[in-house]
């Protein structure tokens, strides 16, 4: 009589069979993870692309920068008295978006509040902007909730849009000093003109803090690469954040690619 408890184990054949299996599962899903990583960078430059493009659409047509335009709510289409400067204004109309304290000070173009109704400094052009490119069809994905009932405090895809790849773009005007964390020894080489900066907050200043910012090394050289040069300290797009993620050093000042942290944000120039 054959023994109820004889048992039977797997072979080697089909312990490697199943290994296999295991080892083609994990690589498919590592693939596809590396595969809507690259989709959400080509998104990301798409959408800035799309943002500088829509900048220009809009001078072209109406001769003034969005958010810098003298009498913005008789000129752009749903416009209120809230999308305007006041009349005494001196800083509508000067090609600057949102002046160029903030900058010099924190290197944060955006509000750190809600937008005042009418508004009456220039830093709140950096809200304008998106409101009156919104108004003009020329963006989406957020709404003009600035200029609607009570002003809400800066968000993703209320006040401004959202970036693929994390956190959002905020909007400024840059003086061409180096980004925050930058080991460039010359002072200066920074993005000057209007720029988009890719951050994790459209309220704070821009952080250089590990793991607390928008893009991996990897991810920053990527879309740097296809927009610009590749390098973090030159050109109309520039890193900023931890200083060894992004630079390296004073002597490399190339992204550190093998790393992992979302340590890098850009400051990426849309207008001269």
């Amino acid at each position: 009589m054959k023994s109820l408890n004889t048992q039977k184990g797997f072979t080697l054949v089909e312990l490697a069979i199943v290994m296999t299996i295991i080892g083609l599962l994990i690589g498919g899903i590592l693939k596809g993870q590396e595969l809507m990583d690259n989709a959400r960078v080509s998104a990301t430059i798409a959408q800035v692309k799309g943002i500088e493009a829509a900048t220009t659409t809009f001078r072209d047509s109406y001769n003034a920068f969005p958010g810098d335009m003298p009498s913005a709510s008789t000129r752009v289409p749903s416009c209120n008295a809230n999308c305007s400067l006041p009349a005494a204004s001196t800083t509508a109309g000067d090609g600057i978006i949102g002046g160029t304290a903030a900058w010099a000070a924190n290197y944060n173009p955006q509000l750190t509040a809600a937008m005042a109704q009418p508004p009456t400094t220039a830093a709140e052009e950096t809200q304008l902007f998106w409101t009156e490119l919104l108004l003009a069809n020329l963006t989406s994905g957020y709404t003009d909730s600035p200029i609607r009932t009570t002003p809400p405090v800066p968000s993703w895809g209320n006040t401004m849009p959202e970036a693929k790849l994390g956190g959002g773009y905020v909007v400024g005007y840059a003086t061409g000093l180096n980004g925050p964390g930058s080991t460039n020894a010359t002072a200066a080489q920074g993005p000057s003109g209007t720029v988009l900066v890719m951050t994790n907050s459209p309220t704070a200043v821009l952080a250089t803090t590990t793991g607390n910012l928008p893009l991996t090394p990897s991810r920053a050289a990527q879309i740097d690469r296809k927009l610009d040069d590749g390098k973090p300290a030159t050109g109309f797009v520039q890193a900023y954040g931890v200083a060894a993620s992004c630079f390296q050093a004073a002597t490399v000042l190339a992204y550190q690619e093998a790393l992992t942290a979302k340590d890098c944000g850009l400051i990426l120039r849309i207008q001269g």
